[in-house]
């Protein structure tokens, strides 16, 4: 029982995890809080329109360091389950249906696909 819960929260712990990376490094920070940001989405100016210090910068800069290598994971993740999609439907013949293979719409088998006069 005690393994059980511990391999659950360790698979809530990466979920969490994940869907923290969702959000994009650059847009992280185009929130109400600032009012201009600059090429990487770093804010420049807080809502007032005042200037952000240095120290708020360098603070600033170290959590998006750290939401870009959580989204790099995200996409990386994504990626990986797209492609392990795309094997399942290749290794089940199911290419058929997206036009490639035996018939499907693309298949190039039927009337006027061979230049019929």
């Amino acid at each position: 029982k005690e393994k059980a819960e511990k391999a659950e929260a360790k698979a809530r712990a990466a979920k969490e995890k994940l869907e923290k990376g969702r959000v994009n490094p650059g847009e992280m920070f185009r929130t109400e809080q600032y009012s201009a940001w600059d090429g990487e989405g770093l804010p420049t100016h807080d809502k007032e329109g005042k200037p952000i210090t240095q120290s708020q910068l360098k603070k600033l800069k170290k959590l998006q360091l750290a939401q870009d290598k959580l989204h790099k994971a995200y996409l990386q993740h994504i990626s990986d389950l797209e492609i392990y999609f795309v094997w399942v439907l290749l290794s089940s013949g199911i290419n058929a249906e997206y036009g490639e293979g035996k018939g499907g719409e693309g298949g190039g088998e039927g009337k006027g696909s061979q230049g019929e006069a």
